[in-house]
């Protein structure tokens, strides 16, 4: 595990604007709609990146960063890719998000 959250930090380094990344791969997804789950919502640091990746294994392998820009700190998700966007919105409001994230369209979308 710790070379996993190693090599995720490296990601978000050089990746501060965000990123989505595939767990089995560690290859970034370049497309779809980013959609975080509720019980890794407010992870940060070395501790909670651990959480989100213990949740992601457990789901959809996915895991997603960003950079809250008020308090710098760097915030990670396990994620849920979607195809269909009202999909997407319908499950980004059952996790209690306020937006969702269009990977390929670089598109924050308020929920």
């Amino acid at each position: 595990m710790e070379q996993l959250i190693s090599a995720i930090l490296e990601i978000a380094k050089a990746n501060p604007t965000g990123f989505t990344v595939d767990l089995t791969t560690l290859k970034k997804v370049t497309r779809g709609i980013s959609v975080a789950y509720l019980e890794t919502q407010d992870s940060f640091g070395e501790e909670g990146l651990e959480r989100v990746l213990n949740h992601a294994f457990m789901h959809e392998k996915k895991v997603g960063g960003w950079l809250n820009e008020e308090n710098e700190q760097f915030y990670f998700d396990s994620v849920r890719i979607f195809t269909n966007l009202e999909e997407a919105k319908q499950f980004g409001r059952e996790n209690k998000q306020i937006a969702i994230f269009d990977i390929k369209k670089l598109e924050l979308i308020k929920l």
